[in-house]
């Protein structure tokens, strides 16, 4: 039986070879769709949850008094919660890797760039990274250690054993003995670095971090088994203001894992993040597929009336309904397998464009769960859309097919037209979404940040360069092509460090402030183009300068009035507001401008890191390498590693920018497999009345208007979807657009030009079929079977 089912299936497939291929590209297509979405979604969900104890692996976080949330705080949170709290088993506080430029390390004759980060003697007991080589007790415990990854052991070494007690060279200067070598980080790691160094190391070198005040390091701590978080976030709530004079920061432990998929906070608590792109992306898998289904039902339905006398004839030769819907999925499973297939070749095609696009290293692998998942999408997909045709064909009366007085029903004609009305609903809101996105994003291009980012090369002020900025930027603004340069210890791209601890005459409780901080050099704001909404810059001699500029937000946020010439305390010191410049974004358009304060060189606790240069335009590749001359002249035996300052912006919109072009794909993909439904239907609508349009053409009519008539149907059926999507659309874009602090207005012309797309869309699908039948010989239209 089960053979027999099976060559009757292959069979019908080969007979009707345009609905056949109709429905293969389709579901192949929806299938593809729907794997990609699926190994991303995967992906997304596996980040940062591969870490053995990753159910008592926690990150300590702030909560400030406006219901703020940091990740980020003082460096000695994490030891001193471990020495006052029996819960931690274990705990470190970490410099991560994306606070610093890459380093010049050297081995030999052989120097390199590599990222690296500073953390606790602990990390390795915290975070499963698996050791090639050392003990992970032991590894940090020393401040001269360096612990390597595999593949800086290759880059530097070309070997991964026998290395411990080997020395590296950090920026040509400090020497650090290897003392563990760490397997490659998996792709599924939102960290990643080539070695690191101890933070007891950090704390010599940069001794801002040992202070309450300042924030910056992350802290992390492995809860004993059996701890109840709840408990434990009671205890560790004012371990700050316990040890400290900061009295606006609640500590509380937010899981590790977590922070990744939900690391937006609103009123002090998480209120979604990544997890919403990976919500989106897979209700439009479900959606593309669902579309895919519609397909084939329609067409199959519409395809019915040529299988009616096999039905019959079935029916009274003993087949039972049961039979024919088996014999029907048969069918439609084949189908779908068939386009699982095909699926599979495309994915496997594309999924190296894949990744480029969306910052992925995912790979095809036939693992079970993959298997599982691919087998379980096609099942029930071929069940899903073989369903109502099985269950139409085999209900139909045998004496009333075999007389051919079998009518299309209205309940027939309702689904079909309800499931055409429903797929265009769904391309309307994909077109809706791809706009707004990308509405959204032009305006994150275009407006002004406050700043002049364009034409600005950055590079790191690193080894023999540190202490020396002023005489090397004097030098650098002399070279030709190099309009204006300068030095800052911030990045103006994201939060790079934060403090507390500024007081001021007035102030109340409530306004223990977190401010962003920026180190200048000379001409920083010259340079940049920021501009000074009242007072002065700081003067050209730096040295023993008591002076401070704030941002606007920071003025109104402290009630200041008349602040020019104001004496506030910062950290302990005295110091004179000479400046006030008006606010420029330093974050995403996500967030708000915050408070932030500008110090000048002489002023900041640690160095200017990082060297501006706004290069004339159309001269970058000379001028690129004037400088990269210089600063080798100045650095000899540094690599000269720059970035530019606009780049640096685009990557705060990487996930924005994934979700343009996907939604743009896949939004494309959609109307596509809408289309060919489409146009399966307009052929069946033309074969159907080609008497009609005979005798219609013989009385006088005219091809153009026997197009309309054929037209004017689906247009109707788009006119009920575009009542329906158009609101849906709104909402959800405008949930979307809520997670921006400065966004866009979407108007009445988004949603028009949606309308009119589907519109063209719809004419330009069933335009051909339409043309066909009305130019066709009415003579041929009326003959006699």
């Amino acid at each position: 039986m089960f053979r027999n089912n099976f060559k009757i299936a292959w069979r019908s497939l080969l007979k009707d070879r345009q609905s056949s291929i109709l429905n293969l590209v389709g579901l192949s297509t929806g299938l593809a769709c729907t794997l990609l979405i699926y190994l991303w979604v995967s992906d997304e969900l596996h980040t940062n949850r591969f870490f053995q104890k990753d159910s008592r692996l926690f990150q300590l976080m702030e909560r400030y008094t406006d219901n703020g949330v940091s990740d980020e705080s003082s460096g000695l949170l994490a030891e001193t919660a471990a020495q006052d709290l029996p819960q931690v088993q274990y705990a470190a506080a970490v410099a991560p890797s994306g606070w610093f430029p890459k380093f010049s390390l050297t081995v030999g004759d052989h120097t390199i760039k590599a990222s690296g980060q500073y953390a606790g003697k602990d990390y390795f007991n915290i975070f499963s990274y698996k050791l090639l080589d050392g003990a992970k007790d032991q590894v940090l415990a020393d401040k001269s250690a360096i612990v390597i990854s595999e593949d800086l052991a290759m880059r530097l070494f070309d070997r991964t054993d026998g290395l411990i007690g080997k020395i590296i060279q950090l920026e040509h200067d400090k020497q650090f003995h290897i003392s563990g070598v760490f397997e490659r980080i998996p792709d599924q790691s939102s960290e990643k670095f080539d070695f690191v160094l101890s933070f007891d190391y950090m704390k010599e070198v940069a001794p801002w971090v040992t202070k309450w005040n300042n924030l910056g390091p992350h802290n992390y701590v492995l809860l004993k088994e059996g701890t109840n978080v709840d408990t434990f976030n009671k205890q560790v709530a004012s371990i700050v203001t316990r040890h400290s004079d900061r009295t606006g920061a609640e500590i509380f432990a937010y899981q590790y894992s977590n922070n990744y998929l939900y690391g937006r906070f609103v009123n002090g608590k998480p209120s979604g993040g990544r997890i919403e792109y990976v919500r989106l992306f897979s209700i439009i898998a479900i959606f593309i597929l669902v579309i895919a289904c519609i397909n084939f039902m329609n067409l199959s339905t519409a395809r019915a009336s040529k299988r009616l006398k096999e039905v019959g004839i079935k029916k009274v030769v003993g087949a039972g309904r049961r039979q024919l819907i088996f014999q029907f999925i048969s069918e439609s499973m084949l189908l779908s397998f068939f386009s699982l297939l095909l699926a599979v070749i495309i994915v496997t095609l594309i999924l190296p464009a894949f990744n480029q696009l969306t910052d992925k290293h995912i790979v095809l692998r036939p693992d079970i769960e993959l298997i599982t998942a691919a087998v379980a999408i096609a099942l029930i997909t071929g069940v899903v859309s073989g369903s109502y045709p099985a269950f139409y064909l085999s209900g139909f009366r045998p004496v009333l097919v075999l007389k051919g007085r079998l009518k299309t029903s209205m309940g027939e004609l309702f689904a079909r037209k309800g499931l055409v009305v429903f797929q265009f609903t769904l391309s309307m809101i994909f077109i809706v979404a791809v706009l707004v996105v990308f509405k959204q994003m032009r305006y994150i291009q275009s407006e002004r940040l406050g700043y002049n980012k364009d034409n600005v090369l950055v590079f790191n002020s690193d080894g023999r360069l540190l202490g020396n900025q002023e005489n090397f930027v004097a030098a650098l603004k002399r070279l030709p092509g190099v309009i204006s340069a300068t030095g800052t210890s911030h990045s103006l791209v994201g939060h790079n460090y934060a403090t507390g601890g500024v007081k001021w005459e007035g102030m109340r409780e409530q306004q223990d402030l977190t401010y962003e901080v920026a180190g200048i050099g000379p001409d920083f704001l010259q340079t940049m183009g920021i501009k000074l909404a009242e007072g002065r810059d700081f003067s050209s001699n730096f040295q023993g300068e008591a002076s401070i500029i704030f941002n606007r937000t920071a003025i109104d946020a402290m009630g200041i009035k008349d602040p020019i010439g104001k004496m506030i305390t910062f950290q302990n010191a005295p110091k004179r507001i000479i400046g006030v410049i008006n606010d420029f974004h330093f974050e995403s358009f996500h967030e708000a401008v915050k408070p932030m304060l500008f110090l000048p060189q002489s002023s900041d606790s640690g160095s200017n890191y990082k060297i501006l240069a706004r290069i004339q335009a159309g001269r970058e590749t000379e001028t690129i390498a004037r400088i990269q001359h210089l600063y080798q002249t100045w650095n000899k035996g540094f690599v000269f590693d720059y970035r530019w300052l606009d780049a640096d912006f685009q990557r705060q919109y990487r996930s924005e920018k994934n979700v343009e072009a996907l939604s743009k794909y896949f939004a494309g993909l959609a109307i596509l497999i809408s289309c060919l439904g489409l146009f399966g239907l307009a052929a069946f609508t033309a074969q159907r009345r080609q008497k009609e349009i005979g005798i219609r053409k013989v009385v006088g009519a005219s091809a153009q208007q026997i197009a309309v008539m054929l037209s004017i149907g689906f247009l109707k059926l788009i006119g009920i979807a575009l009542l329906i999507a158009l609101p849906v659309a709104w909402w959800i874009m405008n949930e979307w657009l809520h997670s921006f602090a400065y966004r866009v207005d979407m108007g009445p012309g988004i949603f028009l030009i949606a309308g009119v797309a589907v519109i063209l869309i719809t004419l330009c699908t069933i335009s051909i079929q339409s043309i066909r039948a009305a130019v066709a010989n009415p003579v041929k239209n009326l003959k006699a079977e």
